[in-house]
This record gives C-alpha cells, sequence and structure tokens, in this order.
C-alpha cells in the first residue's frame, strides 16, 4: 500500500502544478488580447504612442496643420516639413511654432509664420476630435 499511496499523492501534486500553469497562461493570454485591443482601438500605428499615451512631435505638427489649414489667406499652402519648433507645456498641451507658404491670387509667394496650441484630450491621435485648439496665432 505505500507504493499506491506515494503515487497518489504524486499525481495530486502534479495535478496542483498543471492547475497554476493553465492560470498563468490564461492571465497571460488576457494581458495579450487587452494590449492587442488597445492597439486596435486607439487608431494609432505607433506602439510608443500607445504605451506612452501621448503622440509624438510628428503626430502634433500633422494635427497642428489640419487645424492651421482652413485659416490661411492664398491658396496651395506647402509647410516645412523639417522646420518646426516642438514644446510640452504641461499635460497633455502642446506647441508647435512653423512657417507655412502659400500663393496670393496674383501668384506672389505669402510666409506665414504660425504658433498653435493645443490640447490632447485621449483618443486617435489622427482625429480632430480627440484635440482642443487652445490659441492660434499667424503673422
Amino acid at each position: 500500500m505505500e507504493p499506491q499511496k506515494n503515487y497518489l499523492a504524486h499525481k495530486k501534486q502534479k495535478k496542483k502544478s498543471a492547475v497554476k500553469v493553465v492560470w498563468i497562461i490564461l492571465l497571460l493570454a488576457i494581458v495579450f488580447i487587452i494590449i492587442v485591443v488597445k492597439f486596435a482601438l486607439s487608431g494609432d500605428n505607433d506602439i510608443n504612442t500607445m504605451f506612452s499615451g501621448m503622440p509624438s512631435s510628428n503626430e502634433v505638427y500633422s494635427v497642428a496643420k489640419q487645424f492651421v489649414l482652413p485659416t490661411l489667406k492664398g491658396s496651395g499652402a506647402s509647410f516645412s516639413e523639417d522646420g518646426y519648433e516642438y514644446g510640452k507645456k504641461a499635460d497633455s498641451v502642446f506647441i508647435i511654432r512653423s512657417v507655412v507658404n502659400t500663393k496670393t491670387r496674383g501668384g506672389d509667394l505669402l510666409k506665414t509664420n504660425f504658433e498653435i496650441t493645443l490640447k490632447y484630450k485621449g483618443g486617435a491621435v489622427a482625429d480632430e476630435s480627440s484635440w482642443e485648439v487652445l490659441n492660434l496665432n499667424e503673422d
């Protein structure tokens, strides 16, 4: 009888270990699913943004251009792609300074300096409804 008891105790111990492993795998699967769902719902394709929660300087500049474009005088707006200044003022508040060139009706080139202050409200970075314009200066 002694070997039978030893065998049953060993089997019971193995079962406990197997149950622990199953729980760990399930927990890891749930964490993985949460990360995938968050990434899918964010509408963002930058893994770093997903974990930090804040948009990059390039993303903020892209959104800033969307807000500045309708306010410009002239047509054929050409934004400087590498000549912008980026700053973070407070939690989720960003400042962009840059230059945009447009053409007047007479064909003259019009250079406009702008500074825009944006507040990120969360959500998809590229969506304008995720942002609030706090200030926009053009000269």
